[in-house]
């Protein structure tokens, strides 16, 4: 029989160097992964099972959780006497935990245990991230509108993940809280998101001024996790393009704006070229009606035809304008057709 493959999230505490050391010295399991950051516990990757620290500042109820709807089995250790971190771990679900008093020749038994479950995993929502080059091409107008769009076929949550420059929640007129750290901070506790009426997107604001002395790109991965794993549809607005937006990656679809301009084109098609993540849907925003062939060369020379073009409108009209949502209906309900019900 194949040893377990396992992942151990690092920790400063002494259980995890020694249980790395005693694998390696036992076949009971085999270590794979040892994990620093979320984005190291892949769930496409083949594992059986993670042995996790409540300690760790981004392990939460939802990432384990989240571990779980895939098959992953999780064992959680937690400090002697620490009832909270108990208390976390039993939250998020996980198959077995254990103070980090545990003899080693225990925790090596317990994870030779863990084998991927083969039942069919709980359904995982979808991901869509709206991105675009820097300067002001409406990439937050169509994230809000694609939001409120999907929102009339499924349960959706628009995210600002803009962490220099948030602005959903000032386009929206709402009130900036509460925000990525505040969110992150309930999942911490063990809290959940709520599901907005139909017709109207969970929206999680980018961080408030007062949170800017935190840094929230920890925090990313779990709040999408959560999401995904409580909502049809998670829509991101991920701020300008730049080369560490790695979730374009792991985004089942991403939507691009840019100013339909032979230099914004060109641009937008530099940025496509670096990334390893699907084929964007593009979408140009235009000054006028009627457009300049050179235009319309540029984008078909780049192979950016786009499946919508958005007019500019006056910013009274925003947000969720009608004008936006009337140019973005056909994308919205081609985006996701197995979820889009004809009204």
């Amino acid at each position: 029989m194949n040893r377990p493959r396992v992942a151990t999230v690092l920790s400063a505490r002494e259980w995890e160097p020694r249980l790395v050391d005693a694998a390696r010295r036992d076949p009971q399991i085999r270590i794979v992964r040892r994990a620093y950051e979320p984005q190291d516990l892949d769930r496409s990757a083949p594992l059986d099972a993670v042995v996790v620290g409540s300690e760790t500042a981004w392990i939460t109820s939802a990432r384990i959780h989240s571990l779980r709807t895939t098959g992953i089995r999780v064992i959680g250790i937690y400090p002697q006497g620490d009832r909270p971190g108990r208390d976390l771990l039993h939250r998020g679900g996980v198959d077995v935990a254990l103070p980090d008093t545990t003899p080693t020749e225990e925790l090596l038994t317990a994870a030779s245990m863990m084998r991927r479950e083969g039942s069919t995993p709980a359904k995982q929502g979808k991901l869509i991230a709206v991105t675009g080059p820097r300067g002001a091409p409406g990439r937050t107008e169509v994230a809000i509108s694609l939001g409120h769009l999907l929102a009339e076929r499924a349960s959706v949550a628009l995210i600002d993940l803009d962490l220099d420059a948030p602005a959903i929640s000032f386009r929206m007129g709402m009130r900036p809280g509460p925000d990525l750290i505040d969110s992150a901070e309930s999942l911490r506790v063990g809290g959940r998101h709520r599901v907005a009426a139909a017709g109207i997107p969970t929206i999680i604001a980018g961080p408030r001024p007062m949170h800017h002395t935190t840094d929230p790109k920890p925090v990313v991965a779990d709040l999408v996790d959560a999401s995904l794993s409580t909502f049809d549809l998670t829509v991101i607005d991920t701020g300008p393009l730049s080369p560490d937006l790695t979730i374009l990656s792991t985004c089942d679809s991403i939507v691009l704006v840019c100013d339909a301009s032979p230099v914004s084109l060109i641009r937008a098609s530099h940025s496509i070229s670096e990334w390893t993540g699907p084929t964007p849907e593009v979408v140009n925003r235009v000054a006028r009606q009627l457009e300049e062939d050179s235009i319309v060369l540029a984008r078909r020379a780049l192979g950016l035809e786009p499946r919508a073009l958005i007019p500019v409108v006056d910013p009274s009209d925003l947000p969720n304008s009608p004008i936006v949502g009337a140019a973005l209906d056909q994308l919205a309900a081609e985006l996701l057709p197995f979820l889009f019900v004809p009204m």
